[in-house]
């Protein structure tokens, strides 16, 4: 048994993406003009002639000749004269047609670099951009338990470590080991990924590690543990709580119930950022930030 965690980038690529749609568009329309003028034409005909040559077109019709010399009265032996001089014509036929295929190639070059002159930026703008996307953080969005790592495509057990294929086959997924928190194997083992995952955590594919979202701007990360660390250390003993806007660690009552709720001074409670509806019988939701 294996667990693999869905993630996807999107809410971390949204510029990305849409620059790269932009970007994708405007080379379409410069292609387009490429292909509408007079050299492109020009050279688009020069392609098409490089596939024929007055040599060519000559063989071709003595081949032809030659077919039409052959007929069932002929004896055998003059039928396997005719049927000798078209093989031979037609391998005189293919040698031309070899010697033609520099001067297509050529041609095509040229034809494709005319279609994609003055994009030169933008391909390597969108080059880029998908490089930026492919190493962008991403959110863990669900949790699959799956078949184990050593596995192989057909169900056999094997020796080597098959994730990759599996990762594949779960589409978009990433094994995550369970054992796995802190940067270490809580059985001894190798540890994976840096911490077990969870729907919420961020897969960093740069760093190859699951870690939960940064509570505060001002923490950072462990790289050792992919755990946050305040840029102070907390205090031993008491109930101490992180307070973002004088960078501090606090003494507060009782246990902040979620992130976004705030220590009320006065009434010396937490509180939501928004109040309960009243007559309202329910349960907070952090994701969302509302009553339920």
């Amino acid at each position: 048994m294996a667990y693999y965690a869905k993630i996807s980038n999107d809410e971390f690529t949204v510029s990305e993406n849409a620059r790269l749609g932009e970007s994708q568009r405007e080379k379409y329309a410069i292609e387009a003009d490429n292909r509408s003028s007079e050299e492109y034409a020009t050279l688009k005909t020069a392609y098409e002639d490089s596939f024929t040559s007055d040599t060519l077109q000559a063989l071709q019709g003595e081949l032809a000749e030659l077919k039409s010399q052959y007929t069932i009265e002929m004896t055998e032996e003059e039928q396997t004269a005719v049927n000798n001089s078209i093989v031979a014509k037609q391998a005189e036929i293919d040698t031309e047609k070899e010697a033609l295929v520099p001067g297509q190639e050529t041609a095509l070059d040229a034809l494709n670099a005319k279609e994609v002159e003055g994009t030169e930026y933008l391909v390597a703008e969108s080059e880029t951009l998908y490089t930026a996307m492919a190493n962008a953080l991403c959110r863990v969005t669900d949790m699959y338990t799956g078949v184990d790592e050593f596995t192989s495509s057909n169900g056999e057990a094997i020796s080597d470590d098959n994730s990759v294929y599996w990762e594949g086959f779960y589409r978009g997924c990433k094994r995550t080991s369970y054992n796995t928190q802190g940067g270490v194997h809580r059985l001894g083992g190798t540890p994976f990924r840096k911490n077990y995952a969870a729907v919420g955590y961020i897969y960093d594919p740069v760093r190859d590690a699951f870690y939960a979202s940064q509570p505060y701007p001002s923490w950072i990360l462990d790289e050792d543990t992919c755990y946050w660390e305040a840029p102070i250390e907390r205090p031993e003993g008491m109930e101490w709580h992180w307070n973002e806007t004088t960078l501090e660690w606090i003494d507060k009552p009782g246990v902040k119930p979620y992130l976004s709720w705030v220590y009320n001074e006065e009434k010396q409670i937490w509180e939501a950022p928004i109040s309960k509806p009243e007559g309202v019988d329910g349960f907070w939701d952090e994701e969302n930030k509302q009553w339920l």
